[in-house]
């Protein structure tokens, strides 16, 4: 596996450990980690390369920039001591490292199961694309950068055209698709080399997302240690109750399908490729049949699978195996020491409770036209509303009266103290409002979020979704009122919420990763 390359003053391969992660678990002996062995057993010869596993209880100390293992405990000496929460049964720390990718709702919830992990006395990396490393250091969370160039990608306006088509590709929508995916390869690539990379912590268990998912599985193999697939989705276990992922209103909607869900690979064939060279020539494995089946691990057995939504809002397959685990989603609280700005506080106590309205990472074709609409729509249905701006580009420059205008919010503390939530449909914005018990209004950006969309208006807690091509000043007004006003999607939505909040997804994810055994 990788080594942690010591050198003079930097850091060889990116792994980014914040001040609150130094100190956990020191050994008050000092003693001298033990190496991790190589395949056969034995320890690495001594050289440059310091393996920071041992025990499965260890820590970082930083010193001028360097990772060093001289301070980390011995995990057997008598002389431990436990600074801050407790570890797990016996004194061992589980080692976890969290990989995902994507936009900020596809990272946003694997970074709070890794800070869920820390506050239960664990160690978790979180991998993920580079711009998120201030995100995770916000919350003491050390941090593997991967290559970022598919995510920013999408601020590109021809990949917004294309976006604003998901739901009704053309063909020449489609070739415009297959163009970009193939400007991604050499991307991909670099993508591969992080991945690897960031198995230099040496993890006892591998949780990662659908993304890279015929991939991560192959890095499990090589370190011999189980990995889980931590879903957003149901659509990635094998079921008749619902069919593959990327299908429009079919995946959700409850209609009897006799279909079973799809779950093969969809890499092209130059991916592919990429793939097999990184396989033979960074993990050195040899070929194997189904090694792009995430499903199973190199045994055989089923890989276990954590969801990450509540049973509340989509029902479990009826045929899912026993290996599969849905109990919440996985909340991210406010960082630590945040306080909510003065502004802000006023502003919710000087009126009615206004409406709340962020299209988190969501661009569309026209963010000034959008910003404008959303304005228009404000001022039409007379109610008071916080524009959240993220990275949407909803840009308001001098937000008229009844209007505050914010950059970013933990989600989680307005959004009980709002009328309605009017957001894309990503992930963390309407699980986060589903939770508060705050009727919703979805304009969605991509098909997914159309999905979760038309999910929600079955729910009873949303009126339908607003799709790119109907979205008026005057359709979102009506929307608004609607949620605003309509008893039932108020009663729908405090009821589901009230459940939802008897749940702690990421806890029960904790709780289930400490069961097993690497």
């Amino acid at each position: 596996m990788p080594g942690l390359v010591e050198s003079e003053g930097q850091r060889q391969i990116g792994l980014h450990i914040p001040t609150s992660a130094m100190g956990i678990n020191q050994c008050a002996h000092r003693c001298e980690p033990l190496p991790f062995p190589d395949e056969s057993g034995a320890a690495p010869a001594a050289g440059p390369r310091k393996y920071l596993r041992h025990v499965r209880a260890w820590s970082y100390r930083v010193t001028l920039g360097n990772l060093d293992g001289t301070n980390a405990p011995c995990g057997r000496c008598d002389g431990m001591e436990t600074v801050g929460l407790p570890t797990r049964t016996g004194g061992v720390t589980l080692k976890v490292l969290v990989y995902c990718y994507g936009n900020r709702g596809d990272v946003q919830p694997y970074l709070a199961l890794a800070y869920a992990l820390r506050r239960a006395g664990h160690e978790a990396v979180l991998a993920a694309p580079r711009l998120f490393a201030p995100l995770a250091d916000q919350y003491g969370v050390p941090f593997a950068p991967l290559d970022d160039a598919a995510v920013t990608v999408r601020s590109r306006a021809d990949i917004r055209r294309l976006q604003a088509h998901s739901d009704r590709p053309t063909p020449e929508v489609e070739e415009q698709r297959r163009a970009v995916r193939r400007q991604m390869v050499p991307h991909y690539a670099a993508v591969l080399r992080d991945l690897w990379e960031a198995a230099a912590c040496g993890p006892d268990v591998i949780v990662h997302s659908h993304a890279f998912r015929e991939v991560l599985p192959q890095i499990a193999e090589r370190l011999k240690v189980p990995h889980v697939l931590g879903s957003l989705y149901p659509n990635f276990v094998v079921s008749r109750d619902y069919p593959a992922f990327g299908m429009l209103s079919d995946v959700f909607s409850g209609k009897e399908d006799t279909s079973r869900t799809d779950v093969r690979t969809y890499l092209p064939p130059a991916v592919i490729d990429v793939v097999d060279q990184w396989r033979a020539d960074t993990l050195g494995l040899p070929p194997r049949e189904g090694y792009l089946d995430f499903r199973f691990s190199a045994h055989g057995a089923p890989a276990p699978v954590l969801h990450c939504f509540s049973p509340h809002v989509l029902a479990p397959g009826s045929d899912w195996p026993d290996s599969v685990h849905t109990d919440g989603f996985w909340h991210l609280p406010p960082p630590p020491g945040w306080q909510p700005p003065d502004r802000l506080l006023r502003f919710l106590e000087d009126g009615e409770k206004p409406v709340l309205i962020g299209f988190g990472s969501a661009l569309g074709t026209d963010p000034e036209g959008t910003t404008a609409l959303v304005l228009d729509a404000v001022r039409e249905s007379g109610l008071r509303a916080v524009i959240v701006a993220g990275w949407g580009g909803l840009d308001v420059d001098g937000a008229p009266d009844g209007v505050l205008a914010l950059d970013e919010v933990p989600y989680g503390w307005l959004l009980p103290r709002v009328r309605v939530a009017v957001n894309s449909g990503s992930l963390g914005a309407h699980n986060a409002a589903l939770t508060a018990g705050v009727p919703q209004v979805v304009c969605p950006f991509e098909v997914n979020q159309l999905m979760w969309g038309e999910h929600l208006h079955r729910l009873g807690v949303a009126p339908a979704p607003l799709r790119q091509r109907e979205l008026t000043s005057s359709a979102l007004a009506r929307a608004i009122t609607t949620a605003a006003t309509d008893p039932a999607v108020a009663t729908a939505a405090a009821e589901l919420g009230e459940r939802l909040r008897a749940e702690d997804g990421a806890a029960s994810a904790v709780r289930f990763l400490e069961r097993i055994q690497p």
